[in-house]
């Protein structure tokens, strides 16, 4: 065994299948009586080189080997009954090194082989494929210039009348003798098993397709259908009863849909062609359809070929739908069914932007929804991806999993990919692995989340920072805490999980900061929004704004969906004149009834419109209309009462925690001194205390003096009256 850098010949006829030895090989093997002898040079693990050994000492490079592998025998490993190689072995022969010589003491003369012909062209395919006679004729004439083995192709690049004819390589299945090599002659019966195109043959090479979790179901589906047209198109196309040839796939963006179907083509070795839908549209009158009629022309070519085709045509949504381009797609879609062989997929996530047209029966007429994963489909996909890369453990990925809710495929990869450099970066084990997963959560946000309505910054919180309102803490945990948390429990007493819970109370007593507490600690997705950001002078932009709103929220489930003053955007119905409000409330009303959910939100799994939860929070709960606040609803209604003696001692601990105090400073007495107050107002209180120290003693000052909240305290005027909290005590009853 030895390893010598080899560089390959210029391609002509002259260097065909030649192989100039270096300076450097070994004496026994430099002996005269190998030159002109054929010789098997092993490149690497799979592949080897069948070519005519010549000493030469006139080489430019004295320590490289010179060949041309024109004829290059690869291992066993195939791919599908045809027998073609599963790797690029013509472009990786180019960069390896002759590791290995095994000299054939002669040539025999052959008198049977098996080959298959690659084109160049599809086209090419059907123009030869009937007249195999004189294709054989040609190829055979072609062979007699090579000496080949058992399982070798030999590429035509050297000749040009394979150029001539469309040629591009020849496989070698089987030439009759085992561990020899041969010629061709005259003689010789050539027993072509099939002709494939360059295209197809190159996709059936390629098996570095990703592998995908966490998509059994849409998977299985489309596989089904491509699977029966490739095997069964032929004989089934007299059948009145047509079996589905097109398919749009439905789903939110990095969900999977074009690696789905690049997997399926790869598992029902069917040839995938590729028409992304904002490279349809050209400047020229006509070229737009010009080029479509193209493209489809090409896929029905390549469907005539054994194994079917694919024509993905990846974000249709974006073919404008009011130019000829769109007509001219529809009716190459009607066609499609004339066309055994041929499965037309077409992905989109916007499919409400697809007009009926596109998508009745005749065309795009089944439907498959990929959702956003639940979180064993997260788990799955976890998995898929760092199972070469990044290896961890099975708790780890569930645990990554729960804590990614609203992520996507594409947004899971994106983390492994920090994750991956971190790594990189520090070595660690599986303790460290967690920390940098949690660290890289930390700081991305899913895609369908990282802008727009309802999105907000939130800052780590708990309900402990919350000071007092012990009953409402317990009463929010059990509403909102328990169905997310607790889900399972839920579903096996066979509780139906609340649609919406609101918070009433007056003004300044934490009930959105009680919102964004219980988002933090449960984990969700936290959207918030109030009537100013819904509003629009445009007529029907807002109730537009609360189904974009309640989408995006399923799309990142479990969510907690935040709307504060709601009594502002929504109101009550009663005898005034009908308005936006109205048409608001009846948006609303039909999304928290789940009646306007869009099926590609969906997981593949389960249903999700359950793990979006409305909290709502007013302070005048009397101008809500009924139809809110009935069970099914608002289910659950809170009341956030004004802080106690004993409350506002506790908020004004929380609130003077980073705060340095005086000995002579006294919280209990400040809350005894603050009766009416609101949470909003002991906030103020504490602030206004500080800048009072600031200004009195200076930027020096360590302490906040008792003197400097008396100070405040003679100007604080409550913000709550009595007769505020006797309505709203009423209200309750």
């Amino acid at each position: 065994m030895f390893e010598s850098p080899m560089i390959t010949l210029e391609k002509n006829i002259f260097t065909l299948q030649k192989c100039f030895t270096p300076k450097s090989l070994d004496s026994n093997k430099r002996d005269l009586s190998i030159d002109g002898k054929f010789a098997l040079l092993q490149l690497n693990q799979e592949l080897k080189c069948v070519c005519k050994l010549q000493a030469r000492n006139d080489l430019i490079l004295l320590e490289h080997f010179q060949l041309d592998p024109s004829v290059i025998v690869f291992s066993n490993t195939i791919k599908g009954s045809d027998g073609l190689p599963s790797k690029s072995i013509i472009s990786n022969c180019r960069y390896s090194n002759v590791k290995c010589i095994k000299i054939f003491p002669l040539v025999v003369n052959l008198k049977k082989i098996s080959i298959t012909i690659i084109f160049k062209d599809v086209r090419n395919v059907t123009l030869w494929r009937n007249q195999m006679g004189t294709l054989c004729n040609i190829v055979k004439d072609m062979m007699k210039m090579f000496t080949i083995t058992n399982k070798c192709i030999v590429s035509l690049e050297n000749l040009n009348v394979s150029q001539r004819c469309g040629l591009s390589y020849i496989i070698i299945h089987s030439i009759g003798h085992k561990n020899m090599v041969g010629k061709v002659d005259s003689t010789t019966n050539i027993f072509i098993s099939s002709i494939v195109s360059r295209e197809r043959f190159e996709q059936l090479q390629n098996d570095n397709v990703q592998k995908l979790g966490g998509l059994d179901n849409p998977y299985q589906t489309l596989k089904e259908i491509v699977s029966y047209h490739s095997k069964f198109g032929r004989i089934a196309k007299d059948n009145k009863l047509k079996a589905c040839q097109q398919v749009l796939l439905i789903g939110p963006p990095g969900c999977g849909k074009t690696s789905l179907v690049r997997l399926v083509a790869s598992d029902c070795q069917a040839t995938l062609v590729t028409l992304l839908g904002p490279e349809v549209c050209r400047p020229s009158p006509g070229d737009t359809e010009l080029q479509l009629r193209k493209v489809f022309e090409h896929a029905i070519e390549l469907a005539q070929e054994s194994g079917g085709c694919i024509l993905l045509l990846d974000e249709v949504d974006s073919v404008p739908q009011t130019t000829r381009a769109f007509t001219q797609l529809l009716l190459l879609l009607e066609q499609v069914d004339r066309t055994p062989g041929l499965v037309v997929v077409a992905t989109t996530s916007r499919p409400y932007a697809l007009p009926a047209s596109a998508r009745r029966p005749g065309r795009l007429e089944t439907e498959i929804y990929i959702g956003v994963p639940s979180e064993k489909e997260r788990a799955e996909i976890l998995g898929t991806l760092l199972s070469e890369t990044c290896p961890i453990s099975l708790n780890l990925c569930k645990r990554v999993a729960h804590l990614t809710p609203g992520f996507v495929g594409a947004d899971l990869a994106l983390l492994c990919q920090h994750v991956a450099l971190d790594k990189l970066n520090r070595q660690g084990g599986e303790r460290d692995s967690q920390d940098m997963f949690l660290a890289a959560i930390a700081r991305m946000r899913p895609c369908s989340l990282r802008s727009g309505l309802g999105v907000v910054t939130t800052l780590p919180a708990a309900l402990s920072d919350i000071g007092g309102l012990y009953r409402v803490k317990q009463e929010v945990r059990a509403a909102v805490e328990w169905p997310l948390i607790h889900s399972e429990a839920f579903r096996r007493l066979g509780l139906p999980q609340p649609r919406g819970v609101l918070l009433y109370g007056p003004p300044g007593c934490a009930k959105t900061s009680l919102a964004r507490a219980l988002a933090a600690s449960t984990n969700t997705t936290f959207l918030s929004v109030s009537a100013a950001e819904l509003y629009s002078p445009f007529v029907g932009d807002a109730e537009r704004s609360v189904v974009e709103l309640f989408h995006r929220a399923r799309l990142g489930a479990p969510t907690i969906l935040f709307i504060d003053e709601i009594d502002a955007l929504v109101g009550s119905r009663g005898d005034r004149q009908r308005g936006v409000q109205e048409r608001v409330l009846s948006a609303l009303l039909t999304e928290m009834d789940g009646v306007g959910i869009k099926l590609e939100t969906l997981s593949s799994v389960q249903h999700q419109e359950n793990n979006v939860l409305v909290v709502a929070a007013t302070n005048r709960p009397d101008l809500l209309d009924d139809a809110l606040l009935r069970p099914g609803r608002f289910d659950k209604l809170v009341y956030v009462p004004p802080p106690d003696e004993t409350s506002r001692q506790d908020i004004l601990n929380v609130l003077t925690r980073d705060m340095p105090l005086a000995e002579d400073v006294d919280l209990h007495s400040v809350a005894h001194a603050t009766q009416l107050c609101s949470g909003a107002d002991l906030t103020n209180l504490c602030r206004e205390a500080g800048l009072c120290a600031l200004t009195e003693e200076g930027m020096d000052v360590q302490q906040v003096k008792n003197k400097h909240f008396q100070k405040v305290l003679d100007k604080l005027k409550p913000s709550l009256t009595q007769s505020q909290i006797e309505w709203y005590t009423s209200y309750k009853r």
